[in-house]
């Protein structure tokens, strides 16, 4: 059989006004069409299958009686579209097929025979002239006497589905009568479901260029960990008495390493993985001779651990693309032309290397997976060729700190100080930066080949809310006391919030710097010391120094995740008031020391107040979540507490209305008014009043009801006065202002008395 594809048709011809046509430039335009629609399909959409068709096996007595087939749709690399589906109406007419429905939920297998291929000769069904086994499924409706019943199907285990169109051309009779135009030949599509052994799906799947895929890999999703380099065994260990140096640390980082094998397993995932996608190996020996070096140094160690932790969080990186990885730019035609594979018929892992995926065209999703994993084994080629560490090079280094993260991925990171950075390097580090063509906006330590903007060059004098770690580097090998004060110099100038630990692997006598404790005594009274080149905000930067002659040089760094040890400050924090109102602007904290990180002492549900703002700290109320308000806030300090403390008070809001007013009437002097108070806790608060417009106010409080009642004497109607009311809880002030309250009453004249009688108009002439 040949494929539609194999051959496409480019062209057709347009027809005239009375042309005879002949049957190849007729079929050459049904050809052009039916080739295009084809294309759309698999290159525009996408081959594989798209949903359903998933195979469920029925028991009975603990006999197979059925296989269920759920309705599905697939496309094939030959631009088939294949539903289930069964005859809906047998055509009447000879040369006329079936018309079928798709409107089904599922079909159910219940018989089988031998397949035999002679009609369409299928090559992926074919070993040279040799044909795979396979059985072909039919229901109740559909058997014959060639069926048998599924229950005499043997061997389930090796047992595989397969979904197959049926394509060939039936051969006719030449046409020997005088009307020959129902004789055209005919192309016959039967659906089938197909069973094969083991054997036979592997042959299918040897000539598959598309299924292969990495995430089929055994143990590929698995996590590769790497073993933490827990300081405190050293002394759970070995006892507190024992006198530790550097080497036994270094001891410690080898093992780790020498189990892991160098990061072997990795890389050999890694391989398998560019194997399938078409991408160069990876030498692991290379990496391990180099890291091997590394051990051998007096210095460095530490970092050999991190080079092996960082390819690690790369392959973490890759393993969760690799489920969303499905696009195939131009799929192989000739993969599964005919067919899809449905599974193993007993399997019961969802994802089945013996089931097709669907593969998505790059104009569904551009292929941004596919490209992000590409992008991430040139990195981790990179990282591995990159990764370097001499005494040499740390002894002419500088110290810096550079804001990073901590829980971020490595692509979010700052690129750490034991890479030579490269161009090549920097396009693999960010598939986002790399993306929009800001690679050299990376941060690191390395700044060389990186944008000369300041907040590339120096991250550290620019806003860092967002970078929750510094990645410190540069110190190891130097004099202890020099790298201290300097890491100090750039902490106090920069605002930053950790703190930093010197440890001497000798015992200190008399010791009165705080800063500086025993190696032993302290990892056994502090636990969570880890290394991580670096340490996070609110943590502390443990050093440790060893003495070699006359020298004190660094020789490891490790960090806690509090604030530690340094009794010689007195944390200290006040704010100006104990209360303020939930519609204040924010006040200033004053901290001590300057650089401690302020935190309010509420669940991480409610917002305490506490704002960060150009490095310094201060108590917005307005941010305070309303159900603290009322209640007693207090902050800490480093993580520990302290005695300052603040109560939000909620804003009175109230609505003050007047609802009657008697004005008055006869000789009577009185203006009765009538105010109805309303809103939330409106009998709680006290009520100011300034009734006549002059400042003088008094304390007049509404009765259970929110009403109050005044009388004004006297009232002018040209000069009616503004009310003001101060609405008062605990310190906090509402003031309402009332206007134009007073309606003027008309003056009506129903008649004139005259003392002398007579009339008004008397003795005026008319």
């Amino acid at each position: 059989m040949n494929n539609q594809l194999s051959n496409i048709s480019t062209q057709y011809r347009k027809f005239s006004k009375g042309q005879y046509i002949e049957h190849t430039q007729f079929n050459e335009f049904l050809d052009f069409f039916e080739d295009q629609d084809r294309l759309s399909r698999v290159m525009l959409q996408g081959v594989g299958i798209v949903c359903g068709l998933k195979p469920k096996s029925v028991y009975k007595d603990r006999l197979l009686k059925s296989i269920q087939l759920s309705q599905g749709a697939a496309l094939t690399t030959d631009g088939d579209l294949l539903t289930l589906n069964k005859t809906n109406k047998v055509s009447e007419e000879l040369y006329v097929s079936d018309l079928k429905t798709i409107n089904i939920d599922q079909k159910e297998y219940t018989h089988f025979k031998v397949y035999d291929n002679f009609k369409a000769k299928y090559p992926a069904f074919y070993d040279k002239e040799k044909q795979i086994e396979l059985w072909e499924l039919a229901t109740d409706l559909e058997k014959n006497s060639d069926f048998q019943s599924i229950e005499k199907l043997s061997n389930l285990e090796d047992k595989y589905l397969l979904l197959y169109l049926e394509n060939y051309e039936k051969e006719v009779k030449p046409c020997r009568g005088v009307d020959c135009d129902n004789h055209g030949i005919q192309q016959i599509r039967n659906l089938k479901v197909l069973v094969t052994t083991a054997d036979g799906i592997k042959y299918i799947l040897e000539k598959d260029k598309i299924q292969p895929h990495p995430l089929f890999l055994k143990d590929i999703l698995k996590d590769e960990k790497l073993e933490r380099v827990i300081v405190d065994h050293l002394i759970s260990e070995q006892g507190i008495d024992k006198s530790f140096s550097s080497e036994d640390l270094k001891k410690m980082y080898s093992s780790v390493l020498e189990k892991n094998g160098y990061g072997k397993s990795v890389f050999s995932k890694i391989n398998a993985i560019s194997q399938i996608i078409g991408m160069p190996n990876i030498d692991h020996q290379i990496f391990e001779t180099k890291l091997k070096e590394c051990l051998t140094q007096p210095l460095g160690f530490q970092y050999a651990y991190d080079i092996v932790k960082d390819l690690t969080s790369t392959y973490s990186e890759i393993t969760a693309l690799l489920p969303k990885a499905f696009s195939k730019c131009f799929p192989d035609l000739v993969s599964f032309p005919k067919h899809v594979m449905l599974g193993k018929l007993t399997s019961k892992i969802q994802l089945d290397p013996y089931r097709h995926q669907f593969y998505n065209s790059p104009v569904l999703d551009d292929d941004k997976a596919g490209q992000k994993i590409r992008l991430l084994i040139s990195r981790f080629e990179q990282q591995a060729k990159s990764f370097r560490y001499s005494f040499g090079f740390e002894d002419k280094a500088e110290i810096k700190i550079t804001p990073s993260q901590k829980l971020n991925s490595l692509s979010n990171k700052a690129i750490p100080f034991y890479y030579e950075v490269s161009e090549e390097f920097l396009k693999t580090w960010s598939f986002d930066k790399t993306s929009n063509r800001s690679s050299k906006e990376n941060l690191g330590y390395d700044t060389d080949l990186l944008s000369s903007d300041a907040h590339i060059q120096k991250p550290i004098n620019f806003n860092i809310d967002g970078n929750s770690f510094y990645n410190i580097e540069g110190h190891q090998g130097m004099n202890y006391q020099e790298a201290f004060q300097e890491i100090k110099k750039i902490r106090d100038e920069q605002q930053l919030g950790f703190d930093i630990m010197l440890l001497s692997f000798t015992e200190l006598v008399r010791n009165k710097d705080l800063s500086k404790a025993y190696f032993n005594e302290y990892v056994e009274s502090h636990s969570g010391l880890e290394h991580f080149h670096g340490v996070e905000k609110g943590g502390t930067f443990v050093m440790v120094y060893e003495m070699n002659g006359r020298e004190a040089n660094i020789i490891a760094d490790f960090s806690l995740p509090y604030i530690c040890c340094t009794p010689k400050v007195k944390i200290n924090l006040s704010l100006p008031s104990t209360t303020i109102c939930a519609k204040a602007d924010r006040i200033p904290f004053t901290v001590f020391p300057f650089n401690g990180v302020v935190t309010a002492d509420v669940d991480l549900e409610f917002n305490g107040g506490v704002e960060l703002v150009n490095g310094l700290y201060f108590f917005n109320p307005q941010l305070v979540s309303s159900e603290l308000h009322s209640q007693e806030i207090t902050f800490s300090v480093n993580g520990s507490p302290t005695n300052c403390s603040i109560k939000v008070i909620t804003q009175p809001k109230v609505k003050i209305d007047v609802i009657s007013i008697a004005y008055p009437e006869g000789t009577s002097i009185e203006t009765t008014v009538n105010f109805h108070i309303s809103g939330d806790n409106a009998a709680d608060y006290q009520y100011s009043w300034d009734f006549l417009g002059n400042g003088s106010f008094i304390t007049l409080n509404p009765d259970a009801k929110g009403n109050i009642r005044y009388t004004f004497y006297n009232l002018y109607p040209k000069r009616i006065p503004t009310i003001t009311v101060n609405v008062i809880s605990d310190g906090c002030i509402q003031t309402e202002v009332i206007n134009d309250w007073y309606e003027q009453v008309p003056i009506v004249i129903n008649s004139i008395q005259f003392p002398e009688g007579g009339d008004c108009c008397e003795g005026v002439a008319r």
